[in-house]
């Protein structure tokens, strides 16, 4: 069988201290793990809904032996359920989370042993799907524990959060997360390069040299690059992006500007040497431009029904009279 999940090195405050409520019989009915996405907190809830079901855990993870751990966490364990959108969606369906009171109603397989529900990402449950939860929440049956991960818990009912501890993640210690990520790509240099593009989020990084994302990153910076040197018109570079994931241009313009105010207000230095034309914008203006950016990745991660080519238009039209009218000034 393969070997249950383990948090990860970056983690370990996190899980010492749930660790220490499980001990003194403290643990809450009801998690919401909260965070920066790509950082490894879906495989932490994995880990402790392992660690849960087990019935003789040891101290880091479950004992990958006993009869629950030869379930796997998936679909296979009677005391598992996991809830996320479906295949291609990005809302999370009602019935799917009415599902939830049926089976948080029956017994556990296990004498006295618990049965356990992660909900990721929490944020794509629309108000009637949260409504929905709320039953199970309010009125939690004995022995179900519900792990909800959330990127931006800000977008959840307060009645949800209220009802959840809340245990906080950040991005990883940069030394862990580098060390980390140079044993899967095999290069100090490279790693630094990767964490630097993504913001410190180590599965993030990973993707991104899973995907050849840093040569994505560069053609989008040289579409930018040809805009600006007159080469292309803000539609044409659009119409370019239109093919691509829509998460991941988004990505890129938000990181790019979040180099850019930390360059214009802490004099850090910028990723992209093509941005270097853009530091003498207003940085109120850039903070504007960057919120908007960071509401449109909330908006399509949440499945948000937008016009890609409008999004993408407007965005370029919008950077483009922002920079001319600075030039003019």
């Amino acid at each position: 069988m393969a070997e249950p999940l383990v948090a990860y090195s970056w983690q370990m405050s996190q899980w010492q201290h749930l660790q220490q409520l499980i001990e003194s019989d403290r643990l809450p009915h009801a998690l919401l793990l909260v965070g920066p996405d790509s950082i490894g907190k879906l495989r932490f809830a994995k880990a402790l809904a392992g660690y849960l079901l087990c019935e003789s855990p040891g101290q880091l993870a479950a004992c990958g032996h006993c009869r629950s751990c030869h379930f796997q966490i998936d679909a296979s364990n009677p005391d598992y359920r996991e809830i996320c959108p479906d295949e291609g969606k990005r809302q999370i369906g009602i019935d799917q989370v009415r599902s939830l009171l049926h089976f948080s109603g029956q017994h556990a397989h296990r004498d006295n042993g618990k049965k356990i529900v992660v909900i990721h990402p929490a944020e794509a449950m629309n108000v009637y799907t949260a409504n929905a939860l709320l039953k199970t929440l309010e009125e939690p049956n004995a022995g179900t524990i519900l792990i909800l991960v959330s990127h931006s818990s800000s977008q959840l009912l307060p009645t949800i959060r209220s009802r959840c501890v809340q245990l906080r993640f950040g991005v990883p210690d940069t030394a862990l997360a580098q060390s980390w990520l140079r044993d899967y790509v095999g290069d100090g240099e490279l790693s630094k390069t990767l964490l630097r593009e993504v913001g410190g989020r180590p599965l993030a990084a990973r993707q991104t040299f899973d995907d050849d994302g840093l040569a994505v990153r560069q053609s989008f910076d040289s579409a930018l690059t040809a805009l600006f040197e007159g080469q292309k018109t803000a539609l044409q570079v659009a119409e370019e992006f239109l093919d691509k994931d829509t998460l991941q241009v988004l990505d890129w313009w938000c990181r790019r500007l979040m180099d850019l105010s930390r360059h214009q207000l802490a004099s850090h230095a910028l990723s992209a040497e093509s941005w270097q034309r853009f530091k003498t914008l207003p940085p109120a203006l850039v903070m504007q431009t960057l919120q908007r950016g960071l509401e449109l990745r909330s908006g399509f991660s949440r499945g948000v029904a937008l016009n890609k080519r409008l999004v993408l238009e407007t965005l370029f039209l919008e950077w483009v009279a922002l920079c001319q009218r600075n030039a003019a000034s």
